[in-house]
């Protein structure tokens, strides 16, 4: 009987201490999400100046107002797609409240006199407006050229690997062409269409001695040098 009644004793604990861990962990576990879901959102970012990097996050901050589960990814983008030195960014989140960023920063590779101001233009066709005057090693650009005009242009220099240290501007003209004045006083014109395979040739050329000194090479035409200077 004394038995039974131990037993008894026993099962009543073990339901008592059974019960307990699972209520504890209910709302432990219903704290937790509620947490979750009020924790306001913290950003981490590298890639740009400090001030760049304070500014954007105040920008995501102040326009991010969900936690980390309701993100707009198409907002949270927008806001740093809207610096105009952000050439691309990967964004990876640390819950439960943190996100971070890091930046690659496009590069600066002109200069641009525009409704009567100077910018400098970046490797992702964007305008910013800094001194030029501590550029001196960047080409200027010049004409009405779209984003898009440039960047095909930007891909093209890139690609042949011609070196804009050595060019003093770049024209473009309504046409859709590009001409190229070079530090030693050499002006390249080049077609409206297979410019990279013009320019590609005219590397080759300017190797040649035949064209040191000139002052004019023409390519517009295919199959055609025109050139005076010699």
């Amino acid at each position: 009987m004394i038995l039974q009644q131990k037993d008894k004793s026993n099962k009543f604990i073990y339901i008592y201490i059974i019960f307990f861990i699972l209520i504890t962990s209910i709302n432990n576990k219903n704290f937790y999400d509620k947490e979750l879901l009020t924790n306001k959102l913290i950003f981490e970012i590298n890639g740009l100046s400090f001030n760049d990097n304070q500014k954007l996050i105040k920008d995501l901050t102040n326009k991010n107002k969900d936690n980390i589960f309701k993100l707009d990814k198409n907002k949270f983008s927008n806001i740093i797609n809207e610096n105009n030195l952000v050439l691309n960014f990967l964004a990876k989140k640390n819950y439960p409240n943190k996100i971070k960023i890091t930046i690659n920063k496009a590069n600066y590779v002109g200069k641009l006199y525009k409704n009567e101001k100077f910018s400098l233009i970046l490797s992702n066709g964007k305008l910013i407006d800094r001194d030029v005057n501590k550029m001196k090693d960047l080409p200027f650009f010049y004409g009405n050229f779209k984003s898009e005009d440039f960047l095909n242009f930007l891909n093209i220099l890139n690609t042949t690997r011609l070196e804009t240290k050595n060019v003093s501007s770049f024209y473009f003209f309504p046409s859709g062409r590009w001409d190229i004045k070079f530090k030693n006083g050499l002006l390249l014109k080049l077609p409206i269409k297979d410019v990279k395979n013009t320019l590609s040739k005219f590397l080759i050329l300017k190797n040649n001695q035949n064209f040191k000194n000139l002052k004019l090479l023409d390519l517009r035409i295919k199959n055609r040098i025109v050139s005076n200077g010699w």
